[in-house]
């Protein structure tokens, strides 16, 4: 399977940093490019050159899309500008390295993470050396008494909420775990940080006193939805179904979000066993768990799914230049539903197949489901399952689109990061490889087939497979070895809800729906609730193969 990396041409092997166009890339390469996240991966690689001058960083420096505390860094690194060094350097500075700064400096890097690291005697100290900022001066004398908790409980909503949500966990456990009154947790609900509040005593159970505490909140219309379904799962900790049932109604009133709301009917179909819930989700336009596990227990079949088919190539549109999609966004935004459908229809060809199903997709509303295929000769030699993973992990990493670069820089249409892809071409023993193949399909398929390969031999389950994707194997093997996934009142659906790390969490989900779907659209039909239980079973108890 893997000899296909050295067919067909596939490689373009280039010994220097190049643009899409296989041309080395030099400072005239962004002139004409418009700003986009693929323009700031090709500017974060040209400042990482040796060769970059300060003069060029700082013209680059005018044209970037979307900044972010590492690219500033680089900037700060390239430019002869003394300012950008030194926020620089006091953002990367300890809490005992800052103390020794001046004013400016100390305003720069100081945090609360940093300060709750301090003994109480230089608390008192940097109270006093960071009067100039009278909020963060307050919240330093604040953690300077011997009893924190109690004080704190006399300070407005802000203070506390400040405090404790920016606090790292040793420091909440230690100075902030003790039981809230009803009146001073009503309080806090007035406050929009409560929401914050929620997510963090919610997923450390550590914090049994704070979480008990939160059982009997009266919500005040600042609590979005997602806490108040935390909020509902936190009274189901405590066995209390009645408060369970009342938050996660309100979170489906509160929302807007169908997803959300299918996740709030199906969690009180749990706690209440009541087949209403699940038949409201009927109404449910929307593919997730939840309402594929609906349509399963009702014997209903999903209907608002299309998996269009086309033919040909497109004569002008080149699938693997980074800058072209973003080009087409640009035009999209200031078009009209009816315009929208007219450029659609301009990509109804088999290599633009991913750009007409996500244009149709949104000027349908996402009221129904498009589940393409694109490039499906390069998985023809995969077995059911391996395609239903690559294409259910692909469909939510980029909706197949091949040249598009995230927000962190991970690139092409399976999302891989840089030192990811990196990697696996230098176990593959691919010289000369350059990051921008993986713009190319076929090779993002390869690619993938390949990591999924180091995966699976690891991990049992896709849901899990989805996690190590998403957020690395370190993370999913410290997830899986921390007591998740065992049986118990409402497991797994409740590991499945609590994980600390949002992005993974959501994400596992979304790839399992996906992958259900695509399971039926290749001939195989599987049942969502058989993959729920088998995260259960003794034999996945382990979760991590040795």
């Amino acid at each position: 399977m893997r000899s296909k990396l050295f067919l067909g041409g596939l490689f373009v092997f280039i010994t220097t940093l190049t643009s899409f166009a296989g041309e080395p890339l030099n400072f005239t390469f962004f002139e004409d490019k418009p700003q986009c996240l693929a323009k700031d991966f090709y500017i974060y690689s040209y400042l990482e050159q040796n060769t970059t001058t300060p003069e060029e960083a700082k013209e680059l420096f005018g044209m970037v899309y979307m900044m972010n505390i590492r690219f500033f860094n680089l900037f700060a690194q390239k430019m002869d500008n003394e300012d950008f060094k030194k926020i620089s350097k006091c953002l990367k500075m300890d809490i005992t390295a800052l103390l020794k700064e001046d004013k400016e400096c100390l305003s720069i890097g100081i945090s609360i993470s940093k300060a709750t690291s301090l003994p109480k005697s230089q608390l008192k100290i940097l109270a006093e050396k960071m009067r100039f900022n009278p909020s963060f001066s307050r919240l330093l004398a604040i953690m300077s008494h011997e009893d924190v908790f109690n004080t704190l409980l006399n300070e407005d909503a802000h203070t506390f909420l400040t405090l404790f949500n920016g606090s790292i966990t040793a420091y909440k456990e230690a100075n902030l775990n003790f039981p809230i009154p009803k009146n001073k947790i009503n309080a806090l609900s007035e406050s929009v940080k409560f929401n914050a509040f929620v997510n963090n005593v919610i997923q450390n159970d550590k914090l049994i006193p704070v979480q008990k505490s939160l059982l009997h909140v009266n919500p005040s219309l600042h609590v979005k939805p997602k806490a108040l379904f935390f909020l509902g799962l936190n009274a189901l900790k405590y066995n209390d179904k009645k408060q369970a049932m009342h938050f996660f109604a309100l979170s489906f009133e509160r929302t807007t979000k169908r997803d959300e709301k299918d996740k709030a009917l199906f969690w009180q179909y749990l706690v209440s066993q009541d087949q209403h819930y699940l038949q409201t989700m009927m109404e449910s336009y929307d593919i997730n768990i939840y309402t594929l596990y609906a349509h399963e227990a009702l014997n209903i079949p999903v209907k608002n799914i299309v998996s269009p088919i086309l033919e040909g190539e497109h004569p002008t549109f080149d699938v693997s230049d980074p800058f072209a999609w973003p080009k087409e966004m640009d035009k999209i935004v200031k078009m009209s539903p009816d315009e929208i459908v007219t450029e659609a229809n301009s990509f109804k060809y088999a290599n633009t197949l991913p750009q007409y199903s996500y244009l149709m997709e949104r000027v349908m509303r996402y009221q129904t489901n498009f589940y393409p295929i694109p490039y499906a000769e390069f998985l023809s030699d995969y077995s059911t399952q391996r395609k239903a993973l690559i294409l259910a992990i692909a469909r939510q990493e980029s909706r197949f689109l091949p040249s598009v670069v995230s927000t962190s820089y991970a690139l092409g249409m399976m999302q891989f990061m840089p030192f990811v892809a990196r990697d696996i071409a230098k176990k593959e023993h691919l010289e000369n490889f350059t990051l921008e193949a993986m713009f190319n399909p076929h090779i993002a398929y390869l690619f993938a087939n390949i990591h999924l390969d180091f995966l699976e031999r690891n991990l049992m389950h896709p849901v899990f497979i989805a996690y190590a994707y998403n957020g690395g194997i370190g993370f999913t093997k410290r997830l899986l070895q921390s007591g998740t996934f065992k049986k118990g009142p409402y497991e797994p659906f409740l590991s499945m809800e609590i994980m600390s790390n949002e992005e993974s969490r959501e994400y596992g989900k979304k790839v399992l729906a996906n992958y259900v779907v695509y399971m039926t659209l290749l001939g195989e039909e599987v049942s969502i609730k058989n993959l729920f239980e088998m995260l259960l079973i003794p034999s996945q108890s382990d979760h991590f193969r040795n």
